[in-house]
């Protein structure tokens, strides 16, 4: 197959034949003579677009490199074939459109067949997003490369998340945006994105990324001009002719991984559109808070604070209360020796709460902070039992945590009336 994508990445439309056909049980595919949809590779999804075949138009789902033999495959006629041959293979389906104005439809293996000419258009906008978010992958990893000789081991562009990248070697925050300052100098510089084919003795005095044993024709990307090498790379994908083309890089995350750190960056109308979103969310909080982008964060840590204190007096009024309500005699606590407070409650609250329990009622006593929805945390024990006892109890009722003879504590899933079911007659358990 003639792979049209590999030389020129910015062609739209063909006109081919196909030189293959195979009905499956994943659904039809095809094989082209010469093709402009890159297929699944390195990381990467395949191209999509729509293939005009007579009056019909298909949609292209997905492009698939067979090495090996694939099961259920059939031709028209219903024969087993015992496997697809070798190369790339397309998944097509009629499309929506297709479907709304050619009715009946016939069956696709009718429709198209080998040596049938066929018009090919790729969805160019979601490849243009790819390439540049791979070729400023490669700038990122090159800079990185350059700096720290770290090798990107790892590498998934999806669709509308994260481009990422696992670099075998640690890095901090603060060395990846370094390294990120220096990927959006290179594309500022607006240097030449170029494809080569070396032969393999040429290949031997060659510096590039992912030197490993490729079987075939090593396609290189390089990234520079005749002064400055940003990357020399073996690749398979499209990527964009100029530097500049990519727009920005920006990096979102970095976190362990393995050995090294896994980068989540995106590049060109990715990073626009995260970067305009962040930007709706500051504008937000400013107009919100009444103050403007650099006081921002110091006026939500002193409304943070302000908050902090607020939750503590209340905290404190609301230990004293049913600290009051327990001393002078409560219903409630006197019948299942429990108290239940809300999800955010102070731990050293609800330690005073469990002692002043422990040693007015005896048996098992308990304070559990939460809701039925998220669950609960809970003190509980007893002053004359060991307290573990109560450990295989509450277990089976879907709590989790331990202790010691004067307090065990933890988290429980079950519901509050279950909980209180179980402390007023421990022997149902």
């Amino acid at each position: 197959m003639n792979k049209l994508y590999e030389n020129d990445s910015y062609i739209r439309e063909c006109d081919t034949v196909i030189t293959g056909t195979a009905a499956t049980s994943e659904g039809y595919f095809i094989m082209l003579r010469d093709s402009i949809f890159f297929p699944e590779e390195g990381g990467q999804y395949a191209d999509t677009g729509k293939i005009v075949a007579g009056k019909y138009e298909l949609d292209v789902l997905d492009g698939q490199i067979i090495k090996n033999s694939l099961v259920d495959i059939t031709h028209k006629s219903n024969d087993i074939l015992p496997s697809l041959p070798n190369g790339i293979w397309y998944k097509i389906d009629y499309s929506d459109s297709c479907r709304n104005s050619c009715n009946p439809l016939p069956p696709l293996y009718d429709a198209i067949v080998t040596n049938s000419e066929i018009h090919c258009i790729l969805d160019y906008s979601k490849r243009y997003d790819r390439m540049q978010n791979h070729t400023g992958e490669h700038i990122l990893t090159g800079t990185v490369h350059n700096d720290y000789g770290y090798n990107n081991v790892g590498f998934h562009l999806s669709d509308d998340g994260l481009v990422t990248l696992d670099l075998d070697g640690m890095l901090t925050y603060e060395q990846i945006i370094e390294e990120e300052r220096k990927a959006n100098e290179a594309i500022y510089r607006n240097y030449p994105v170029t494809v080569s084919y070396p032969s393999k003795e040429e290949l031997k005095d060659i510096e590039y990324r992912s030197k490993i044993d490729i079987e075939g024709q090593v396609r290189l990307i390089t990234i520079g001009d005749t002064d400055t090498t940003v990357d020399v790379c073996a690749c398979c994908a499209p990527h964009v002719s100029h530097t500049g083309e990519v727009g920005i890089i920006k990096v979102i995350s970095l976190i362990k991984w393995k050995s090294g750190v896994r980068v989540g960056i995106l590049c060109g109308r990715r990073a626009l559109e995260y970067i305009n979103h962040r930007q709706d969310i500051i504008m937000g909080l400013t107009e919100l808070m009444t103050t403007s982008e650099d006081n921002l964060i110091d006026h939500a840590r002193n409304h943070m604070e302000e908050i902090r204190e607020l939750k503590a007096k209340l905290s404190d009024a609301l230990e004293s209360a049913i600290v009051s309500r327990i001393e002078k005699g409560d219903p409630d606590t006197d019948r299942t020796h429990l108290v239940f407070v809300d999800e955010d409650f102070p731990v050293s609250s609800m330690k005073n709460i469990y002692n002043l329990l422990k040693n007015k009622y005896a048996g098992y006593v308990g304070i559990f902070a939460g809701t039925d929805t998220e669950g609960y945390r809970y003190l509980a024990g007893s002053r004359d039992i060991d307290s573990k006892t109560l450990i295989p109890i509450l277990n089976k009722i879907g709590a989790k945590g331990g202790g010691t003879p004067d307090m065990i504590q933890g988290r429980i899933t079950a519901s509050r009336t279950l909980i209180e079911t179980v402390f007023t007659d421990i022997s149902q358990i």
